[in-house]
């Protein structure tokens, strides 16, 4: 058996264990639930109703999508330290299969896991703008490739913590913890700063609601009406450059994780 066929079996026996794990539909539930309260609270907090901008509607409901892609980290969290922790390594990682396969098809199967829940995510999105707009703008297409992209970066990223934790649910924690804490702090000191911060990783995650138009725009469909905080700190970043800091996250956190995980000693 060549080593792409054993690619093959292994990216299809993992995404048969994340198609049988209650995660997958747990993370799906809550994407369905999130955009439901998006449609139901909308029209109650505005007067108006909807907003009459569809980019600005198109941009609330990316939050459900964006949810999707946290499941990324559900997906992955075990993938390496997982195979130390339980021991089940002892059988996995001395078989004629090589750790780079292993790895690899673990990571192919946690993204096609990912990429099926922001694809629902993003079939929910669509369905809602045609029915309530009768239109669904291109710039959804946009927002769903950078949703892919920032899945791929999470998922990287995850498996880079998997590889060098002890155990499944500090890999995690780690990560977790470093998306939606360390990095959106060190976002909001450098937006106070008025430094750029399209390389973090919590902004990067933003480019999928702001190509509709930037924080701008989102802000203009809020009940407020907007704030009377600085405009610097509403500045979206270039979209290129946080493409660019996303790929960055992917190819490097998947070829660390490689390289740790092909060096890693079993005890």
């Amino acid at each position: 058996m060549s080593e792409f066929e054993k690619l093959r079996v292994v990216t299809g026996y993992e995404f048969l264990k994340h198609i049988r794990r209650r995660r997958l539909y747990i993370i799906l539930g809550l994407t369905i639930l999130v955009e439901a309260a998006v449609l139901i609270a909308v029209p109650l907090l505005l007067e108006e109703g909807y907003p009459d901008n569809v980019m600005v509607m198109a941009a609330m409901l990316s939050i459900g999508p964006s949810l999707a892609t946290i499941g990324a980290v559900f997906f992955a969290g075990d993938a390496i330290a997982g195979e130390f922790e339980s021991k089940t390594g002892f059988i996995l990682f001395t078989n004629p299969v090589r750790r780079i396969t292993l790895v690899t098809g673990k990571y192919l199967a946690g993204l096609a896991a990912v990429a099926m829940l922001i694809v629902l995510g993003y079939i929910i999105v669509s369905i809602s703008l045609l029915v309530i707009y009768g239109t669904v703008p291109v710039e959804t297409a946009k927002s769903f490739g950078l949703c892919l992209l920032y899945g791929g970066s999470v998922l990287s990223i995850t498996f880079f913590f998997s590889s060098i934790s002890k155990g499944s649910m500090g890999a995690t924690v780690i990560t977790l913890v470093f998306i939606m804490v360390i990095s959106s702090v060190i976002d909001g000191i450098l937006i106070m700063a008025d430094a750029p911060h399209w390389f973090m990783i919590s902004t990067n995650g933003d480019s999928i609601a702001t190509v509709y138009g930037g924080y701008e725009l989102f802000l203009e469909g809020l009940p407020m009406g907007g704030t009377h905080m600085p405009d610097r700190w509403f500045q979206s970043p270039d979209i290129n450059l946080m493409i660019v800091s996303m790929v960055i996250y992917l190819v490097a956190g998947f070829a660390l994780s490689l390289w740790i995980g092909r060096r890693r000693q079993l005890s």
